[in-house]
């Protein structure tokens, strides 16, 4: 994953500069590639010396830096970003937590191995979990990291993209994931939702206003665009439609009340779970493979979340902070 997304060429004036445009594709292509690159380590072939780029093998560690990630795109440290605009990332705070959960998930399945029932549906979760994290970070990271680069070009390029027009070498890049020749005809491509594009219009407009209020509706309106999208263009078709999964959820669900068996929860906190059931949400009815329990359960997550977010925001955002310093796990 070393070799160059686009070749440029230059005048051979001296002391000149020579304006290059790259097309919509282009840029899709860069921002692509520092999804993959973002989950990726850098290690010498043991032949030629060679530094090539290796995606990290734990699905923990892929979850911790996701994590990460999402936490730095809510704080605006990522490159590209505004301080000033702090909070119109909305569901980037809420994500960061999230990815969170789901590295608890993974890194409770090892410890699992004394009840064979367990063992197995864990393994099944295992697979399902790495993989609707990992792509969903592929989708969900290149929007934002698009919009925080080129924001003047974000309406013109967004129905643009389209992983079957990328450049050659990230093509390559993008068939040599896993699961990507499932994945990514499933996903369309990583194309353009009516989701991602109000939720985007959302965040416009709160960088564009100045009353709190006003621009509180506006991250919540936006977070709920991309949990639809997330939850229903993405994870329903790549891993909740799955009956193999299903039936693991089920077995989970049925021993959640057992001691060493993860609940399935949505905590505030940087560990798998907390006492203070003001910074937590439980769901205790309903399948969660199933899109209208899981949807409400979403909601009532990020109703927490926002409520939180006002009433509780030095923690929530230190919280945040220290998720954010999780970016080169392993």
């Amino acid at each position: 994953m070393t070799d160059a997304i686009a070749v440029l060429n230059t005048n051979t004036t001296s002391d000149s500069v020579q304006d290059i445009t790259l097309s919509c594709a282009e840029l899709w292509s860069i921002g692509q590639q520092e999804a993959i690159r973002r989950l990726s380590i850098q290690r010498s072939c043991l032949f030629t010396r060679v530094p090539r780029q290796h995606l990290v093998g734990d699905f923990s560690a892929r979850a911790a830096r996701i994590a990460a990630t999402y936490a730095r795109f809510y704080l605006e440290t990522e490159q590209g970003c505004n301080p000033d605009y702090k909070g119109r990332f909305y569901w980037m705070g809420l994500a960061a937590f999230a990815s969170k959960q789901v590295k608890c998930a993974l890194d409770f399945i090892p410890d699992s191995l004394w009840f064979p029932l367990a063992k197995a549906a864990t393994h099944v979760s295992k697979d399902s979990l790495g993989k609707g994290n990992f792509w969903l970070f592929q989708d969900i990271f290149v929007w934002h990291w698009f919009y925080a680069q080129y924001p003047e070009q974000f309406d013109e390029c967004a129905p643009q993209r389209d992983t079957s027009t990328y450049v050659e070498i990230v093509k390559s890049n993008m068939a040599s994931l896993p699961w990507a020749e499932e994945t990514l005809t499933v996903l369309n491509n990583l194309r353009l939702t009516e989701d991602i594009t109000k939720a985007f219009q959302y965040t416009r407009s709160f960088e564009r206003s100045s009353d709190y209020e006003e621009r509180r509706a506006l991250q919540l309106q936006s977070l709920m665009m991309i949990a639809n999208h997330e939850q229903i263009t993405i994870l329903q078709p790549l891993i909740y439609n799955e009956w193999v999964f299903n039936k693991s959820l089920d077995i989970q669900a049925a021993l959640e009340d057992l001691p060493l068996i993860p609940k399935r929860v949505a905590a505030f906190t940087t560990t798998c779970d907390i006492d203070n059931e003001q910074r937590r949400v439980q769901m205790k009815d309903g399948n969660l493979y199933e899109t209208a329990d899981r949807m409400k359960f979403i909601t009532a997550i990020a109703e927490k979340y926002h409520i939180l977010m006002h009433e509780d925001v030095e923690y929530m955002e230190g919280t945040i902070r220290t998720i954010s310093s999780w970016s080169n796990a392993e």
